[in-house]
């Protein structure tokens, strides 16, 4: 045993109250050589340190039969393992079952089983067939090796060649001295693993085609070369001391270990999935009578019964036993199956959510969109994933607007407001957008998650609702609100330029004689007709506002002088006056105008302006109707008739 694993085992035996408070201990298989499995697993556990910020992982590459010892000492915490090991470690040790499996990759395909690959030099033509392996010195890792030598024994086995009889074994102690021995001589046949050959001719110590592959295997969706049946891949193991919330934690890096990650690059895997079914790893353990599913004694059932009858009751109340045992297992394998349907279910609500989704890089590609973002923008998921998001963009917010954008998110890490939008067919809408940056465990953001929804009937319905709230619901002109709110702006507008501000106070006469003597509904119309006639002899400057009943206002801006003021009167006079047919009836009223100037530098507000132009109308009426008065002038003891 090498000096540095003396010291790994004394460090193992030291007491607990030695060892640092928060660390848990990672054991991997080794495999293969020490140094490759160190530089392989050191960032995976790293990564699982930096997602448990109260604990500290060490990585350490341990032997079959260092890891029992450390495992029977509470030394280890967690453990990566061939599944044959752990079927037998877990026979011996209260193990809670596996947390995860392993998934490989290969040139970015995931593969979640393991096999056997049986390999000889190119040009052996005297092997052809597993029939031509009996009698063969075969190189194998060891026997406890699950790709390296059990998953070939079967097929021996099956071929009619007794493994532990029929072949000449040469122990290597790890796959890569296998492929080392069959290179140099020292052995016709190796064993080793799935997925060895590719990775050493990806690192440069294997030239490709400078061995072949017996008995292969066309298996669908499988990249490696692979010689036997398949099995599921390394089991992830917690060991029971850890803590349920730690394994909580634990489980949730596993599962959102994404495969572009550097500790899934390093470690050549693609992430982890929710514990296989290893009942193939164990079927294969009891044909080979592999531990824990040691031979019975070389005799007869005839001969068992006869010396053993107490024992073979004593074996049927264990058997009851394992059912209940099996009973357990299977409630156990369903609650994983239920723990399996729940990723399934948050994974649903992501594609079924009546919300947009997108997922982008730091950089804004769309890295992953749901099927409502597809129905809002127009774009397939095929046609967004890899773009910018940009490709949204209306181009109707300045460049300050997007700069605000990204320097609010860069600082608080989310964004929520609403934005202008293109549809792929070039429509235009609002649009409500909620961004959050997703970041690592050092604060650098990894994803963005973007929620989105069309605003569009929800914008239609706010417009509807304001010009409810500021327009008058019969004729549709300004109501008493707006009207003030525009004379506001009408006399400061007049106070900067200078220029005349008139309001007109409207009052139809003889419209209550309309309405008690032909209804309401034709009154209605009347108003509306009459609404429709004196806002077409206004300027597009000025406006005219219902304030209920039969009252108008109308508000004339940019006056040069008192003239033009008076002909948009006179105007106003004849247009209310002329007869309005409705139904087959012929309408006739006429209207009184108050009239009231405002003076920049008399100063006043609007209601005072109102009530001036209220008093000259009641002047007009008092003169006889279908006249003008000015408020505080002269011609407020005149009559001016339209018709003179």
């Amino acid at each position: 045993m090498s000096l540095c694993r003396l010291l790994l085992l004394g460090v193992l035996l030291l007491p607990g109250s030695i060892l640092a408070e928060g660390t848990l201990t990672l054991g991997v298989f080794a495999y293969r050589p020490e140094a490759v499995m160190e530089a392989r697993y050191r960032p995976l556990a790293e990564y699982l340190g930096a997602q448990l910020p109260d604990h500290r992982v060490e990585l350490e590459v341990m032997t079959l039969d260092e890891i029992e010892e450390a495992i029977s000492h509470r030394r280890l915490d967690l453990l990566m393992t061939n599944p044959s090991h752990y079927i037998e470690i877990r026979s011996h040790n209260s193990l809670t079952g596996a947390l995860a499996t392993v998934i490989n990759a290969q040139h970015g395909q995931p593969v979640s089983s393991l096999g056997g690959t049986m390999i000889k030099m190119a040009g052996n033509d005297e092997i052809q067939r597993l029939e031509d392996l009996a009698g063969r010195r075969i190189a194998m890792p060891g026997r406890r090796f699950l790709g390296g030598y059990q998953t070939h024994a079967l097929e021996l086995m099956d071929a009619g060649i007794d493994p532990r009889r029929d072949i000449e074994p040469v122990i290597t102690g790890s796959h890569d001295a296998v492929v080392a021995a069959v290179l140099a001589g020292e052995a016709e046949v190796g064993f080793i693993r799935t997925g060895i050959l590719e990775r050493l001719v990806i690192e440069g110590r294997l030239a490709s085609g400078q061995l072949e592959v017996i008995h292969p295997q066309r298996l669908v969706s499988f990249p490696f070369a692979v010689s036997t049946r398949l099995y599921p891949e390394w089991p992830f193991v917690v060991m029971p001391q850890v803590p349920a919330e730690t394994v909580r934690r634990i489980a949730v890096a596993l599962f959102t270990l994404e495969p572009e990650h550097r500790a899934a690059r390093t470690a050549m895997i693609a992430g982890f999935a929710p514990p296989q079914d290893y009942l193939p790893v164990e079927n294969l353990a009891r044909r080979l009578r592999l531990p824990p599913f040691e031979a019975v004694p070389d005799f007869t059932w005839h001969d068992i019964w006869q010396r053993y009858a107490g024992f073979l009751l004593g074996l049927a109340a264990a058997g009851l036993l394992v059912v209940v045992l099996l009973v357990m297992l299977a409630r156990r394998n369903r609650q994983l199956r239920q723990q399996q349907d729940r990723l399934s279910l948050l994974a649903g609500v992501f594609t079924h959510s009546h919300e947009g989704v997108m997922i982008t890089a730091p950089g804004g590609e769309l890295l992953e969109v749901n099927d409502a973002f597809s129905q809002i923008t127009g774009y397939a998921r095929d046609e967004a994933v890899g773009r910018n998001a940009s490709l949204l963009g209306a181009g109707r917010h300045p460049s300050a607007f997007y700069a605000d954008f990204w320097q609010h998110l860069h600082r608080t890490g989310h964004w929520d407001g609403e934005v202008w939008n293109r549809r792929k067919n070039g429509e235009v809408y609002p649009q409500r957008l909620t961004i959050s940056a997703v970041t690592d465990a050092a604060g650098a953001v990894q994803r963005y998650v973007g929620l989105l929804s069309d605003i569009t009937r929800l914008k239609e319905h706010q417009r509807a609702l304001t010009h409810a709230a500021q327009h008058d619901a019969l004729t549709g002109l300004p109501n008493r609100a707006l009207l003030a709110d525009r004379l506001r702006v009408a006399m400061a507008q007049a106070d900067r330029s200078g220029q005349r501000l008139a309001v007109v106070f409207i009052d139809l006469d003889g419209f209550k004689a309309v309405n008690d003597t032909h209804g309401h509904a034709i009154g209605d119309c009347l108003l509306v007709a009459l609404a429709e006639r004196m806002q077409d002899e206004l300027r597009a400057s000025d406006t005219l506002a219902r304030l209920g009943g039969d009252e108008f206002v109308a508000v004339l801006m940019n006056l040069a002088s008192t003239e033009e003021a008076e002909q948009v009167l006179h105007r106003l006079l004849a247009a209310t006056a002329a007869p309005v047919e409705i139904e087959g009836r012929c309408l006739e009223v006429s209207a009184s105008l108050g009239v009231a100037y405002y003076d920049a530098a008399e100063g006043g507000d609007e209601d005072q302006l109102l009530r001036h132009a209220d008093q000259a109308m009641y002047l007009a009426k008092e003169a006889g109707k279908q006249c003008f008065r000015v408020h505080g002038t002269r011609e407020q003891q005149e009559d001016r008739l339209t018709t003179e």
